[in-house]
């Protein structure tokens, strides 16, 4: 009956103590034999290799964007299909804007007129966005070539090379989805035109 007794106590001093917040005394692990000799060295699993996995370095090539023609209105570059309130901000306000309901977009289509060239857009939502650029003064050149209207077609074939096509008269060069267009007569640059292959 004492040890029944002192079987209890000692039971109701271990929940107290558990209540209290005294750790419990560890476990061993299931299936572990112990040893007899303490001397035994123990074998220690290595540590798990930890795979990183890095994505790889793209060439060269992926890291560069593909060339396309720009425009500059002094020393502001415009990027075709560049959203209007950019370049306005940029190169300030143009002298004149002419709209008019556009045949191929819901919207306006609008004319920001500055000195040299008439910037053409097309509407998306509330924005609008630079999709052709014509030259209509010899005051500006092209910023890749420094051509202007009156320039020589050896001087545009100088600065942009022999990968064009032709149609009366319109040397066409293409780079990625901008389009550069020269209007030539006797030998001589009457048109320039920046476009962006618009998906309508």
């Amino acid at each position: 009956m004492k040890y029944f007794t002192l079987f209890i106590l000692i039971s109701l001093a271990l929940l107290v103590l558990a209540a209290c917040g005294e750790p419990a005394p560890p476990l061993p692990p299931p299936e572990v034999q112990w040893v007899e000799n303490p001397e035994a060295p123990t074998v220690t699993a290595p540590p798990p290799t930890v795979e990183i996995n890095t994505p790889d370095e793209p060439d060269v090539e992926e890291q560069q964007a593909p060339p396309v023609f720009f425009f500059k209105i002094g020393d502001t570059v415009v990027d075709l299909n560049e959203d209007i309130t950019y370049v306005i901000n940029a190169a300030g306000e143009p002298i004149g804007v002419l709209e008019l309901p556009s045949c191929a977009f819901e919207g306006m289509d609008r004319v920001f007129r500055y000195p040299g060239a008439d910037l053409y857009t097309y509407p998306v939502g509330d924005d609008d966005f630079v999709y052709n650029i014509a030259f209509f003064d010899d005051s500006i050149r092209t910023a890749e070539g420094g051509i202007r209207l009156g320039s020589s077609l050896q001087a545009v074939l100088d600065a942009y090379g022999n990968d064009y096509s032709l149609d009366t008269g319109m040397y066409t060069f293409t780079r990625g989805l901008t389009v550069l267009e020269f209007l030539v007569d006797d030998d001589t640059v009457i048109g320039i035109t920046y476009r962006f292959l618009v998906d309508i």
